[in-house]
């Protein structure tokens, strides 16, 4: 079968206007021995060229659907003299669909390729070229208090545009939910005045929804715009849900003050704008801090810990439901963070727990005494801790070495205890002690400390 008349790029089909729509065919196309690559990045092994020179600056959108069981690729290349660069690529999906937009220049020359990838199937496809929905510009459509729900494409609704009033030197959380399974909307935010969101550059972006906190700075306030947009990768519909309000108490410093072995109650809500909760923990000995979240199991919280210049210290980040979190820290402050992840949303409460880490000694009252002379098991612990004592004492067989003799328990008050013990036989004996911890000391224990009984 001959090629088809625009299997060359010399002999690519004009699109002299818009909406077109192409019935073209890959059956009996080769490929040129100097043909541009695919930007896609698969190997194709037949290809039919189109071409376009727009009169305006504009945006164009190519839908492609393949028949058959042909399995390829739409590119678009620049054509500046007799060099053509990368544009925009697109490989056929399960059902042999293809679609994107790209931004052309006025007067500017493209070319449109449509390739089978090597292997596949050669068959006919139906190519549509059109004009999409025209880009919104700023500053967008006012912002309402409760945020706003919306989608956008890659091809008819390429952005969307909000505005909001933000004040100098107040600080506003901006989260945006994706709201569709896979997709991925991102944000940015433009400063007030912003002409084009193409020529602007952008304060802060939001990657794939999230949240941001944005505090405008001396002499900045005024009406900021933000624009969201899709994944080009995602060929369907990118649902959203955008707001922005004014951070309180519970969502930036200082934060809520957490007190030792205090409840916090809160709620999250990731398709809103309580999305995390902020508090602040003041340590003031050598602690073991144990932080425990309650939540239910659909909850995908996150539960971090950071130190006074914001450093994470632990997180628990990829869980769901109950979370605990234990670290050994030095007299400071500290802040513990609980915050939502895939817009999630529950109630929670969080308990801190610091108890001061504590040394416990032992000694006996004489290094060496006689049978049946009784003496005093001295236990200390540091800092001037109270509660339960354990010592286990012990003596020596030659034969079979070391043999449990017998266990005293008894309380410590400011850091001291005494266990009373008179040795019934000659030999060598030994003691260690435990200290059991309270609800502000943490355990702790000694080893062995030896007498001889002669």
């Amino acid at each position: 079968m001959p090629p088809p008349p625009n299997d060359t790029l010399a002999g690519a089909q004009a699109v002299h206007s818009f909406p077109a729509t192409i019935r073209g065919t890959t059956v009996g196309a080769t490929l040129e021995p100097s043909e541009s690559e695919s930007a896609c990045g698969v190997s194709t092994s037949s290809s039919v060229w189109y071409s376009v020179r727009p009169g305006t600056a504009e945006r164009i959108a190519i839908d492609l659907a393949a028949g058959g069981a042909l399995d390829g690729t739409v590119d678009v290349f620049h054509a500046v003299r007799s060099q053509l660069s990368s544009v925009a690529c697109q490989q056929t999906d399960s059902e042999g669909k293809a679609s994107f937009s790209f931004a052309a220049a006025k007067n500017g020359l493209y070319y449109i390729r449509v390739a089978a990838l090597r292997g596949s199937q050669l068959a006919g496809f139906t190519l549509d070229v059109f004009l999409p929905t025209p880009a919104v510009e700023p500053p967008g459509h006012p912002l309402p208090p409760g945020g706003a729900s919306g989608q956008v494409d890659r091809i008819q609704n390429i952005n969307a545009a909000y505005s909001v009033t933000m004040h100098s030197g107040v600080s506003y959380l901006i989260n945006l939910a994706n709201k569709t399974e896979h997709a991925c909307v991102s944000g940015a935010l433009f400063a007030p005045g912003t002409k084009s969101f193409e020529d602007g550059s952008s304060l802060l972006s939001i990657r794939c929804g999230g949240y941001r906190l944005f505090t405008p700075g001396p002499g900045q306030g005024g009406r900021y715009s933000l624009e969201l947009t899709p994944r080009e990768s995602h060929s369907g519909v990118q649902r959203f849900h955008l707001q922005v309000a004014v951070a309180g108490a519970a969502e930036t410093a200082p934060g809520l003050p957490l007190a030792n072995y205090a409840h916090a109650h809160g709620y999250l809500d990731g398709g809103g704008v309580r999305v995390l909760r902020l508090y602040r923990l003041d340590v003031t000995s050598h602690s073991n801090l144990t932080l425990r979240l309650h939540a239910p199991e659909s909850a995908r919280f996150n539960l971090a810990l950071r130190d006074k210049d914001g450093g994470i210290l632990e997180c628990q980040c990829e869980g769901s439901g109950p979370q605990m979190l234990q670290k050994q820290l030095n007299p400071g402050r500290y802040y513990a963070v609980v915050s939502e992840r895939g817009s999630t949303s529950g109630s929670f409460t969080l308990v801190r727990e610091s108890r001061t880490i504590t040394s416990t000694r032992l000694s006996f009252s004489s290094s060496e005494v006689s049978a049946g002379q009784p003496l005093a098991i001295n236990v200390k612990v540091s800092p001037e801790a109270s509660g339960p004592v354990t010592v286990d004492i012990e003596r020596f067989d030659p034969v079979f070495g070391w043999q449990f003799y017998a266990e005293r328990r008894t309380p410590a008050s400011g850091g001291a205890a005494t266990v009373p013990f008179t040795p019934p036989a000659v030999g060598r004996w030994r003691a260690k002690a435990s200290y059991g911890g309270s609800s502000v000391f943490s355990p702790s224990s000694v080893g062995f400390s030896y007498l001889l009984v002669s």
